[in-house]
């Protein structure tokens, strides 16, 4: 259920939250970097089974065994808005720290009952949007009939009306998927109909291994000119860089247990495992190349830059 801290360029370290299995999900996006979805579904219920006080004993341990957590994170293998308890595990967090909370969520949800009141605890939700028309949302992400664009809408308009933190809007840019300019104003034209609650929209790319071959990153100058169409909320999500980290004093023998865990969830590069777990990049390369050795993980190249996984074959 828990995992991370974890480092990311949007939320610093990240304590996450995993709350359905695996590809337990409303959507099965061609660019999910984890692969076809095995459980397609818009069924809300518990799916974790856990006691609430084994997880605020364990909440309260994790938070005083890492040294910096600037998020507590809802996201994970899943869907975490199909779990029904979201709201009380997030009550759970508001009192028992000040930390913030936030809910990454497909969206495909939010027009269903009771979504948005279970996550209005929350600080942030970071919503995806991925498609600006019912076409392009069965293209790109695949959802459950019962899902469909006007429907999603009408539950980011609710969510709007109802929440008071922060709304994020990420757009997965597809090369000649979405990543026309007429996508670009269509876009424009949701986002301004929204207004300004929505405080940031993220262009993100797939650049992590993705389930179908098909998939594209989009040109760079042309992420550019979408942005400029988008305006001054639009930020471009970039692959390269480095990311500062806080350097950990934490003792370093499950480090082994910390990166299988990490790559259970995301495919991630040498330099994202070592900013993730503060670690240094000899030591996380010696550690890579031992559990590659092992057959433990794999990995796929993508972009000239390897990603390093845990194939969900091995998850067991």
């Amino acid at each position: 259920m828990f995992y991370g801290p974890v480092l990311s360029r949007r939320f610093g370290y990240s304590l996450g939250i995993d709350l359905v299995p695996f590809k337990v999900c409303v959507y099965d996006c061609v660019y999910c970097q984890l692969g076809k979805t095995t459980n397609k579904t818009v069924e809300r219920k518990k799916y974790v089974d856990i006691d609430f006080k084994d997880f605020e004993t364990e909440l309260i341990k994790r938070i005083n065994d890492s040294p910096y957590i600037d998020y507590i994170t809802f996201s994970g293998s899943g869907e975490p808005t199909l779990n029904s308890d979201i709201s009380k595990f997030i009550d759970i967090i508001k009192k028992n720290s000040d930390i913030p909370v936030a809910v990454l969520t497909s969206g495909g949800t939010l027009g269903f009952d009771g979504v948005v009141d279970d996550i209005k605890g929350a600080d942030l939700i970071k919503v995806s949007l991925d498609a600006p028309d019912n076409r392009l949302l069965k293209k790109i992400n695949r959802p459950c009939r019962e899902v469909n664009f006007n429907k999603n809408i009408s539950g980011l308009k609710k969510l709007l009306d109802d929440f008071s933190g922060d709304i994020w809007l990420e757009i997965m840019i597809l090369e000649g998927i979405n990543d026309d300019l007429d996508s670009a104003y269509r876009f424009k034209h949701i986002i301004n109909d929204l207004g300004e609650g929505i405080k940031k929209v993220h262009l993100n790319t797939a650049v992590r291994y993705s389930g179908e071959s098909y998939i594209r990153l989009p040109d760079r100058e042309r992420l550019k000119e979408i942005k400029g169409i988008l305006g001054g909320r639009t930020y471009i999500i970039g692959r390269k860089g480095k990311i500062s980290y806080k350097e950990s004093k934490r003792e370093l023998s499950k480090i082994e247990e910390e990166i299988i865990e990490l790559l259970k969830r995301r495919p991630v590069s040498i330099n994202d495992i070592a900013s993730s777990l503060s670690l240094n990049l000899n030591e996380v390369i010696k550690i890579i190349d031992k559990l590659l050795g092992k057959g433990e993980i794999k990995y796929s190249i993508n972009e000239n830059m390897k990603y390093y996984f845990k194939p969900k074959e091995l998850k067991a």
